[in-house]
């Protein structure tokens, strides 16, 4: 049976149809920076976020990605929205946060994603506090947990056609959840694996 665009693999397809330099390199969505808001950084700054898309996110994931945007947080209340994927742009926009947090509520889930990364939470005046140790760990997170879960957003888009639209909000958010484990799983492998590549090279 001859091969179409719905039975090939995605990471097949996004290899040889994705924009290339002249050099071969693939050609990374515009990434666009905005003054964060006041006391607020960006948690991943444009260099690191060049870098970590060139190292290990999947050629899949970013094809047909128009644009990253990194803008300022549009609310005062923490965590309205970490990030957002524009459906019918195919845009990524990834809000400024403040290396402290007051947050009004906190579910058990998110609570307990928060203290994997070292980050110290507590109640005060009936509020949730945040504090987190360094901008490194907060970059690692919302890299990790955040820009991931919008990849998959913006994976179902581009494939939908070949996967099939989804059009509950309550699954959309389902299935980029699992396209941020799988591709977090995968980029903490591959870390291991060139951590481990540099430390045998110091030993040769």
């Amino acid at each position: 049976m001859s091969r179409s665009r719905n039975t090939e693999k995605e990471s097949v397809r996004a290899k040889y149809c994705i924009d290339r330099t002249e050099d071969g390199d693939v050609w990374l969505p515009r990434i666009v920076v905005r003054r964060p808001a006041p006391g607020d950084i960006h948690p991943l700054p444009r260099n690191i976020l060049v870098g970590a898309i060139r190292l290990d996110v999947p050629v899949e994931h970013i094809y047909g990605l128009k644009r990253i945007e990194l803008r300022a947080r549009q609310s005062k209340n923490v965590g309205r929205y970490f990030a957002e994927y524009w459906r019918d742009e195919k845009v990524i926009i990834l809000y400024s946060l403040p290396l402290r947090w007051t947050i009004d509520t906190m579910p058990e889930n998110r609570k307990r994603e928060l203290e994997s990364w070292v980050v110290k939470i507590f109640r005060k005046d009936n509020q949730w506090q945040v504090h987190w140790p360094s901008k490194i760990e907060l970059c690692m997170w919302y890299f990790t947990e955040v820009f991931t879960h919008e990849l998959g957003h913006h994976f179902a888009e581009q494939y939908k056609k070949k996967r099939g639209k989804i059009d509950s909000r309550k699954f959309r958010e389902l299935n980029a959840n699992l396209h941020s484990l799988r591709l977090a799983r995968d980029i903490f492998k591959r870390m291991r694996k060139r951590s481990a590549e540099r430390k045998a090279k110091k030993h040769e």
